[in-house]
């Protein structure tokens, strides 16, 4: 997904106390805990980036508005000003004979109004027909807000979304906007970025199953950083249309 970090995560998911028949579980409600981390490759910058290009307090008008996943129409993101938020929606349809309550919730099911009032209470928008019911609900998440540890710069017609890691090392992706297609981009972790010298690999030890963790670390210049877009080193890894 969006603003991929080289440290993937998995989280567990608490479900809200409406299950289906056969104890299987309906998602009514998504709240993100417990999140572990597995270990994979990585590429890491010495500064933001580019390097000796001025940053940014806000976005271009262009850029600004509403974009849709061209994969995942559930899936949009909302730029302004200084702020890049993710909006996802989950869609859940239903009959109504499979709804199973929690013995703590009082309600009639087959009531259209007490069914009706219940869901929206939790934030649903809810649509009933006949013994059918449709609901969803959209989560927000905040993914890139510009200060001190998330910088934005502006280079060669594209922006450059800038996420401290240390004091001595930040994330970096591309936002290019093509018309009304909004491409997201970064570089993926791989010896072919050893061609050139102001990339370094280094190696970790992975102590959870001894496996080797690859950090390739770029300490480039703005001279530096232009030889990486002119392969396009950072390769698209989303793709979005705009709506408004």
């Amino acid at each position: 997904m969006l603003l991929l970090t080289a440290v993937k995560r998995y989280c567990a998911v608490i479900l809200f106390t409406i299950k289906l028949k056969k104890t299987v579980y309906i998602l009514f409600s998504i709240l993100l805990v417990g999140c572990g981390d597995y270990a994979s490759d990585y590429v890491r910058f010495k500064t933001a980036q580019p390097d000796g290009v001025k940053t940014s307090d806000s976005f271009g008008r262009k850029v600004k508005g509403e974009y849709i996943n061209y994969s995942n129409p559930n899936n949009r993101l909302i730029i302004s000003d200084n702020l890049i938020l993710n909006a996802q929606t989950v869609h859940i349809k239903i009959h109504r004979d499979d709804l199973e309550f929690d013995s703590t919730i009082s309600i009639d099911k087959n009531v259209d109004d007490q069914l009706t009032y219940f869901l929206k209470s939790k934030g649903y928008g809810i649509e009933i027909t006949n013994d059918t019911i449709n609901a969803f609900q959209t989560f927000f998440d905040t993914l890139f807000n510009i200060s001190k540890n998330q910088i934005l710069k502006k280079f060669k017609g594209s922006y450059f979304i800038n996420f401290k890691v240390d004091e001595n090392s930040w994330k970096v992706q591309r936002f290019n906007l093509q018309k009304d297609t909004l491409l997201i981009g970064q570089i993926t972790p791989s010896d072919t970025l050893l061609r050139f010298n102001f990339i370094v690999k280094n190696e970790e030890l992975n102590e959870s199953d001894s496996s080797t963790i690859n950090e390739y670390f770029i300490h480039s210049s703005k001279k530096e950083f232009k030889k990486l877009l002119k392969p396009n080193s950072f390769e698209e890894t989303e793709c979005y249309y705009k709506v408004k």
